[in-house]
């Protein structure tokens, strides 16, 4: 018979102390107890440390989000102020000149051609040359007011 285990050991009451059973149990509860009030006493420290961790990290996060919040009421702001200086552009663009208006404009100052436009005293200088009554005196005057004859009132 070689599967049967072998017999316990048959103790003899001489190999205990003479302690009691009772008292035996109540010294294995006291120190099962001491081990467990122990246990119970870190697990209260780690929770407490971990308390103490999470509203030190909610005050760094809520700052963080504080912070957030200002920068994208700036950016908002920035923003804004982009969109309205964009706005006044475009509401100065659409009053220049386009280049169409320009091309139209260099066309009739080429037809016309204000360079060889004439000023009044000089037209006033050539009607009397040709007339025969050219002087000196006639057109050196004090101001327009003294020109004879003068009745036109220049655009300037």
């Amino acid at each position: 018979m070689a599967d049967t285990p072998p017999a316990p050991p048959e103790i003899k009451p001489a190999q205990f102390p003479e302690t009691t059973p009772p008292v035996e149990q109540v010294n294995l509860l006291q120190a099962r107890l001491r081990v467990s009030e122990e246990r119970a006493g870190e697990t209260r420290k780690k929770i407490l440390l971990i308390e103490q961790n999470m509203l030190t990290n909610q005050k760094k996060a809520m700052a963080e989000i504080k912070a957030l919040q200002n920068e994208f009421n700036d950016l908002k702001r920035t923003i804004q102020t982009v969109e309205d200086r964009i706005i006044m552009v475009i509401k100065e663009l659409r009053l220049t000149a386009r280049k169409e208006d320009i091309d139209v404009m260099k066309r009739y100052i080429e037809l016309w051609n204000p360079t060889k436009f004439v000023s009044i005293d000089q037209i006033d200088k050539i009607i009397d040359e040709k007339l025969g009554r050219h002087t000196e005196e006639q057109h050196a005057p004090e101001s327009k007011e003294e020109l004879p004859g003068h009745s036109y009132d220049s655009p300037s």
